[in-house]
């Protein structure tokens, strides 16, 4: 099974036989094809929408891997405790909704169990979360995905550690990892949030509110980008 660029980043960092409980599953394309790649030997994929679980159970049945992969509809990490999952991914929700499922189940607050997260919107809300509830940053990727800048994603490798730390707004948002890189696509994903910034920034000249926040961020993204060049 081919994954697209997302879903290939997010499989990079699953651990090698790792018993996978893959939340808000879609079509189990992710634990469908660390299967076939011999990657992981078992996996629970859940969602929980009757419409995708039915098309996971269905594409999991095709590839012949009922006996590997446990399809279920369930809230979050409702019952994946049973489970007893080592990697857990949470993969193309909200980085609010997120840090929500995983502030909900205590339980993974353990640092035998790896966490693969993959937010659409508002990475820097989950990236304070994980800093501020004891979760180290283990690794972490920028991808594009088919050259667009609409489609360029964050994925981020965590486990418990205990300690809380202090991330910088920048760090919050784009990643101390990638930052420290400088790939050509953190710079572009820099690049993006400098004009969605400029977009507040020009919205709020026009009602005359303050907009000193967005722009110290943005000087701060122009000197990070004067760095790398």
């Amino acid at each position: 099974m081919q994954l697209d660029t997302r879903l290939r980043a997010a499989a990079e960092m699953i651990p090698q036989g790792a018993r996978l409980a893959d939340i808000g599953s879609d079509h189990a394309y992710l634990p469908i094809a660390l299967c076939l790649e011999n990657k992981i030997e078992y996996a629970r994929a859940s969602d929980i929408n009757e419409g995708p679980v039915s098309a996971a159970r269905a594409n999991v049945k095709k590839n012949g891997l009922g006996e590997r992969i446990e399809v279920t509809r369930a809230d979050g990490l409702d019952g994946a405790e049973s489970f007893e999952p080592d990697c857990i991914a949470v993969l193309g929700m909200g980085g609010e909704l997120i840090a929500s499922i995983l502030d909900k189940a205590k339980w993974i607050k353990n640092g035998k169990i790896t966490l693969v997260l993959q937010p659409m919107t508002h990475a820097e809300i989950l990236a304070k979360y994980l800093s501020e509830q004891g979760f180290a940053i283990l690794d972490e990727r920028i991808v594009c995905d088919g050259g667009r800048d609409d489609r360029i994603y964050r994925v981020i490798k965590a486990s418990y550690c205990g300690e809380s730390y202090e991330l910088s707004e920048l760090e919050a948002l784009i990643g101390r990892i990638n930052l420290d890189r400088g790939d050509s696509v953190t710079r572009a994903l820099v690049e993006k949030n400098i004009r969605i910034l400029q977009t507040r920034i020009d919205g709020k000249a026009l009602s005359g509110a303050n907009a000193d926040y967005e722009k110290n961020l943005t000087e701060k993204m122009k000197s990070y980008l004067e760095t790398k060049k």
